[in-house]
C-alpha cells in the first residue's frame, strides 16, 4: 500500500512537470518515478503540490525537480545593469524605491493575522521575531519587530545598500507600527492580544520575488554558486557576504526567484520563469564581528575590527564559518570560496563608489544604528563603511597598482 501510494503521489506530481520551460527543462522520468515508488515509505505530500497552476487566480510556481532548479541557477540574474542604475540620484532620507509603499518611520495601521493563519507550519520559522499584520487595505504582510533586535537594523541598511548598488534585495520599510490586536510578543506567543505596545519601531519586508525551489524553503547556498554562468557576478555577491560579515549564509538565506512579472505561462499552462534572479534574503547577521557561534549584529567595533582581506595578496576575503555556512572550503569545482577574481573585486570598488557619504549617512539613520550599543553615529557608521571599500581598492594598504592573481578565479585553483 505505501508504494502505491508513493507511486500514485509522485505520477501526480509528474503529471505536472514543466516540459516546455525556456531553458529545455526536463520534468520527473520514469526511472526517477521507478526508484521513488520502489523506497518502502510514504511520501509526505508538501505545503505546496502544485507545479506553476493557477492558485487563486495567480500563477505560482511549486516544487520543481533537481535538474530544472539547477537549469535556473546557471542562468540566474545577479546584479541589475550598471548602465541602469541612477544612484546618485536616490534620496535615502526618503528611501530607496521607486514606490515606496511606506514612509521612514510612518505609523502604519493593521490588524493581527494569527499565526495559524500566517503560516502552514502554524508559526513563524527562524528565531528572529516576526509575525503576519493586515493593513487598513486589508493586505497582509510580515513584521520583524523587537526594541533590542539589531536584525531590524542591520536589515534595512544592508538591503538598502543592495539596492542602491544594483543587487537583488528585498524591500524593508522602517516604520512604526499600531495593532490594537497583537499580542505584545506575537512570536514568542499569542495570549495576551491588545497587549502590543502602538507607535513601536518595526520592519516591514516587502519581497520582490517568489522563490523557486525544489523543497520547502530550500534556498540556495553560495557553495551552488559555481554552477552560475556569470563568474564574475557570482564571485562579487560572495564577496558582498564577506564584506557585511555574513556568517549565516546558510542555503535558506538566499534565495533563488522570479519576479512576477518575469514570470509567464508556459505553453503547458504551467509557470516558467524568464529571468530567474538569486539575491540575499536574509541579511540580519551582518555588520558586526566574530561571536560565539555567528557575527554579531549592527556592532561598530566588531565590524571594524574585522580586515576585509584574510590573505589581500591573494584576494582571499576574511568570513568566519559557522556550521551552517554555505561559505567554507572549496566548491565542488575547487574553488576557494573566500577567493575573489579581479573582475569582482573591481566591479565591487566601483559599484560601492556610487554611494555618497551623505547617502550612508541617511541610510544608517533611517536604519537607527545609533541606537544599538556601543553607540556610534551615523556618521561614523558612514566612515567605517568607507574605509571598508577603501580596503577592498586597495588591498596592500601601500596605495600602489594592485591586481588580483586571477581575472575569474578558475575551477582547481584551491591553494595554488
Amino acid at each position: 500500500m505505501k508504494k502505491l501510494l508513493s507511486a500514485a503521489i509522485l505520477a501526480g506530481l509528474a503529471g505536472n512537470a514543466f516540459a516546455g520551460g525556456q531553458f529545455g527543462l526536463p520534468g520527473i522520468g520514469a526511472a526517477e518515478l521507478k526508484k521513488a515508488a520502489a523506497a518502502d515509505n510514504t511520501v509526505m505530500m508538501p505545503a505546496r503540490v502544485w507545479r506553476g497552476e493557477k492558485a487563486n487566480g495567480k500563477l505560482e510556481f511549486g516544487f520543481i525537480s533537481a535538474s530544472e532548479r539547477n537549469a535556473y541557477i546557471a542562468k540566474a540574474s545577479l546584479w541589475v545593469p550598471e548602465s541602469q542604475l541612477n544612484t546618485q540620484a536616490l534620496d535615502f532620507k526618503t528611501g530607496p524605491f521607486p514606490k515606496m509603499k511606506y514612509g521612514v518611520e510612518e505609523v502604519v495601521n493593521c490588524s493581527y493575522v494569527p499565526n495559524a493563519e500566517a503560516y502552514d507550519a502554524g508559526k513563524a520559522n527562524g528565531t528572529t521575531p516576526k509575525f503576519k499584520c493586515a493593513g487598513e487595505d486589508g493586505k497582509k504582510f510580515k513584521v520583524k519587530y523587537g526594541e533590542n533586535n539589531r536584525e531590524v537594523t542591520t536589515e534595512v541598511a544592508v538591503t538598502w545598500i543592495l539596492t542602491a548598488i544594483g543587487a537583488y534585495a528585498d524591500r524593508m520599510y522602517p516604520t512604526r507600527l499600531n495593532c490594537p490586536d497583537c499580542p505584545s510578543d506575537p512570536f514568542k506567543n499569542e495570549a495576551d492580544p491588545g497587549a502590543w505596545k502602538n507607535g513601536q519601531q518595526i520592519a516591514i519586508e516587502d519581497k520582490i520575488a517568489e522563490r523557486i525551489e525544489s523543497s520547502d524553503n530550500s534556498g540556495i547556498g553560495f557553495n551552488e554558486f559555481y554552477l552560475i554562468e556569470d563568474r564574475a557576478g557570482a564571485e562579487a555577491l560572495s564577496g558582498i557576504a564577506h564584506f557585511f560579515g555574513n556568517t549565516d549564509n546558510k542555503a535558506q538565506n538566499q534565495a533563488l526567484a522570479c519576479a512576477k512579472k518575469d514570470m509567464v505561462a508556459g505553453a503547458d499552462g504551467k509557470a516558467k520563469c524568464l529571468k530567474p534572479i538569486a539575491y540575499m534574503q536574509d541579511t540580519g547577521v551582518t555588520l558586526g564581528g566574530r561571536g560565539l557561534f555567528h557575527n554579531s549584529r549592527i556592532n561598530y567595533d566588531g565590524w571594524k575590527g574585522e580586515s576585509v582581506w584574510l590573505d589581500p595578496s591573494k584576494c582571499v576575503m576574511r568570513l568566519h564559518t559557522a556550521q551552517t555556512s554555505t561559505i567554507k572550503g572549496t566548491d565542488p569545482e575547487g574553488r576557494d570560496m573566500h577567493q575573489i577574481g579581479e573582475q569582482a573585486r573591481q566591479m565591487l570598488v566601483r559599484r560601492f563608489s556610487l554611494l555618497s557619504r551623505e547617502q550612508l549617512v541617511d541610510i544608517f539613520t533611517a536604519a537607527r544604528a545609533s541606537k544599538h550599543a556601543p553607540r556610534h553615529s551615523a556618521e561614523d557608521w558612514a566612515d567605517l563603511f568607507l574605509d571598508k571599500v577603501r580596503q577592498l581598492r586597495d588591498p596592500m594598504g601601500d596605495g600602489g597598482t594592485f591586481a588580483c592573481p586571477y581575472d575569474i578565479v578558475p575551477a582547481n585553483s584551491a591553494g595554488k
